[in-house]
């Protein structure tokens, strides 16, 4: 597969990042490796997990340490930042961009721990280390005890857990008597949790989201928080905390979740047009794709859909970084109007994922075709909980006409 890199080169904008000349070195060093992650793309597919040294060269560019704060080595950027590094990933490698997105978004949720928590976990870590975490809906229970948590429960799909040291895990919690005293997030070692293998899927499979398993282990007290703490304001109308603390994680991983699916797409149009002037139009008498007006119609109109998800999402990342540099959390209604934002823009993708599918013909659906294998992972992850576009569009609504959220987590 040999295509051009305009599109995953170019940003649609200028944009404001804390750290954009880093922004860019780290995109010239994934073009660098491009050619070895699509290669690998074909392999991890077939084996459910990206290989090591595949992962190993994803770090050396900087792309898993975006998240990380500064005094702990990472370079503490944005969603902008993330947003075009796993954009960039996606355009070689889906899974790639979806292990960059989940690892530096997890590392979101541990920076709301406390900073002897962090020091804990950093302390003689790389500022590149993986994470996993879920949290989507609450599983597992945890029972205080003594000075801290025994944990046990399982939690699926864990992205990244397969290449991750550390996992924060949304979960159930109450006293010793058995009392419920709500859900929290607990953060827990390498060590402290097994990988159950349940990751057998259409696309994404690189991922490796297998099943995260506990069972029965006790950890401090200061390594589970309550939802409020993790995902409330708390942190975002601090004046004494910094970018990395102010930052949402929730709206960030959400409009960054859908970069894999983005740059994939941009691929996949990229792979359509490099073949047009040599494809011809079965049971028609044009000698090439190139020469169909419908078919240029349809590339054109599948350019603009990929464009206008672009815009949609950049507006939301460069909206979570502005708020992220003050002391002044993004209002609920802003919040539900990107949510609804995100869920269009995936919608947009998938449709222009389709029409590159029909555009292309029947070959797309070899098995080994290139576009077949983006097709499956578009489509799959285009359908994560928190962008979906159903669910993200009434949130939206909510929002519009003042009526009471669907959703918990904005």
């Amino acid at each position: 597969m040999t295509v051009s890199v305009d599109l995953a080169n170019t940003p649609s904008t200028t944009w404001i990042d804390p750290a954009n000349d880093i922004t860019a070195k780290i995109i010239d060093k994934i073009h660098e490796i491009g050619p070895m992650l699509r290669e690998q793309s074909v392999i991890a597919d077939e084996k459910r997990v990206m290989a090591d040294h595949a992962i190993e060269a994803i770090k050396e560019t900087g792309a898993w340490q975006i998240s990380t704060m500064q005094r702990y080595g990472g370079f503490e950027g944005g969603a902008r930042m993330l947003f075009e590094v796993a954009r960039t990933l996606g355009y070689y490698c889906p899974s790639a961009g979806w292990v960059t997105v989940i690892t530096n978004g997890s590392v979101m949720l541990a920076n709301r721990f406390s900073d002897a928590v962090l020091d804990r976990v950093w302390g003689d870590a790389a500022p590149s280390m993986g994470m996993a975490s879920v949290f989507a809906s609450p599983s597992g229970k945890a029972v205080r005890e003594g000075d801290g948590w025994r944990i046990s429960g399982k939690w699926p799909f864990g992205s990244n857990v397969m290449h991750s040291e550390w996992t924060v895990n949304i979960i159930n919690t109450e006293e010793a008597d058995g009392t419920s005293t709500g859900v929290g997030f607990a953060l827990l070692s390498r060590e402290q949790y097994s990988v159950e293998d349940t990751w057998y899927v259409l696309g994404m499979r690189g991922t490796g989201s297998n099943t995260i398993v506990v069972d029965d282990v006790w950890i401090p007290e200061d390594q589970l928080i309550p939802f409020e703490r993790m995902l409330g304001p708390e942190f975002e109308a601090d004046p004494n905390e910094g970018f990395a603390r102010h930052q949402t994680p929730h709206l960030s991983m959400a409009t960054t979740i859908a970069a894999p699916s983005v740059g994939a797409t941009q691929a996949a149009l990229d792979f359509v047009r490099s073949k047009a002037p040599s494809r011809g139009v079965t049971f028609t008498t044009y000698a090439t794709q190139a020469e169909s007006g419908a078919f240029r119609h349809g590339i054109g109109a599948a350019s603009a859909k990929i464009d206008g998800a672009v815009l949609l999402l950049e507006r939301s990342a460069d909206a979570i970084d502005q708020y992220a540099r003050g002391a002044v959390p993004m209002p609920r209604e802003l919040r539900a109007r990107y949510r609804g934002g995100l869920g269009h823009a995936v919608h947009s993708i998938t449709d222009a994922m389709n029409d590159l599918m029909w555009l292309h013909g029947t070959a797309a659906f070899a098995e080994r075709s290139p576009l077949g294998k983006l097709w499956r992972d578009v489509n799959t992850g285009t359908r994560h909980a928190t962008i979906t576009a159903p669910v993200n569009y009434e949130v939206h609504g909510c929002g519009l006409l003042g009526t009471e959220y669907i959703a918990t987590k904005l």
